[in-house]
């Protein structure tokens, strides 16, 4: 019998994250490259503070995500900003984020919270962090095909599109962004940090995926959403259970994701397709998975192995 082997905190405290220093680092821990298409709910920065996005109000009286963050040993978070807030990220002393009270447009917050601007006019959703650059996709409800993939310096500036696909499921691994092209069946693909070398990776059509550890794991829309791993170039295929999988995410040699074949409960496995177990059933619907610090952030809760 499967084992709920995970036990739910409401608030971060000295037992996740030891010490109590609360200066700013000039360098920026490596965040989950799949935290990028999970919407960007949590961030962390080299001193263990973490940043997150937590509902404001009642969720069925228009209640809104803003960012909190929680420094290492407290136990009270503390509201940055007003905004509501989507798609997280993190780079030095700045937080960018989607600013939905803003038209989605991108914006930079400081660690403490005092300055705050906006770097672009245009919206943007599936926000990342990428050398001195950050790189997203145009974000639009009206229209699919103006979801293309740009790059903008850290500081602001001109945005740089790398390519006219409409892009899903962004994710950036050293010098290559890796996403789902909708405009060619959900298929796999890549396109280097510079916007050449444009390949596709896979003929499967996708419905969600994973870039960590030098492999991909999706959800194999050809073949009913079961999970299944994929080198980086393609090669070795692999399904690693017929699960129905939605959001994915990794760390520490587990896949964790939501399966759909089980009331949409937050399951895990590990990467060759082992040891399955159940995480937790909150009797909801699916949930995009962050990670930070190698604990779950999932439906406002943090998870800790």
């Amino acid at each position: 019998m499967i084992k709920k082997i995970f036990f739910i905190v409401l608030l971060l405290s000295a037992a996740l994250y030891l010490g109590n220093t609360t200066s700013y680092a000039s360098t920026t821990p490596a965040q989950h490259n799949a935290n990028t298409a999970n919407n960007g709910l949590a961030v962390t920065d080299a001193t263990g503070s973490v940043y997150y996005l937590d509902l404001v109000g009642d969720i069925y009286a228009d209640g809104r995500e803003k960012i909190f963050r929680l420094h290492p040993g407290e136990t009270a978070p503390v509201l940055l900003a007003d905004d509501e807030a989507w798609n997280l990220t993190i780079s030095r002393k700045y937080l960018y984020y989607s600013n939905w009270s803003d038209n989605h447009r991108l914006y930079r917050l400081t660690l403490d919270g005092t300055e705050k601007s906006k770097l672009t006019d245009e919206p943007v959703c599936q926000l990342t962090a990428a050398g001195d650059s950050l790189v997203y996709i145009t974000w639009s409800n009206l229209s699919a095909q103006d979801k293309a993939i740009y790059k903008l310096p850290l500081a602001g500036g001109l945005p740089q599109k790398l390519c006219n696909d409409n892009a899903e499921s962004l994710q950036v691994l050293g010098d290559w962004v890796y996403y789902l092209n909708a405009s060619d069946g959900y298929t796999i693909y890549r396109i280097r940090l510079d916007g050449t070398q444009r390949s596709k990776i896979t003929e499967d059509h996708v419905l969600f995926m994973a870039i960590a550890d030098n492999a991909i794991y999706y959800s194999n829309y050809s073949d009913g959403q079961k999970l299944y791993s994929l080198s980086l170039d393609g090669k070795n295929k692999t399904k690693l259970t017929d699960d129905k999988a939605g959001f994915i995410n990794y760390t520490n040699g587990y896949i964790y994701y939501t399966n759909a074949s089980a009331n949409h409960a937050l399951y895990r496995v590990t990467a060759n397709g082992q040891n399955k177990q159940l995480v937790c059933d909150l009797g909801i619907g699916p949930q995009p998975i962050s990670i930070i610090n190698n604990t779950l952030f999932y439906n406002h809760l943090f998870i800790k192995p």
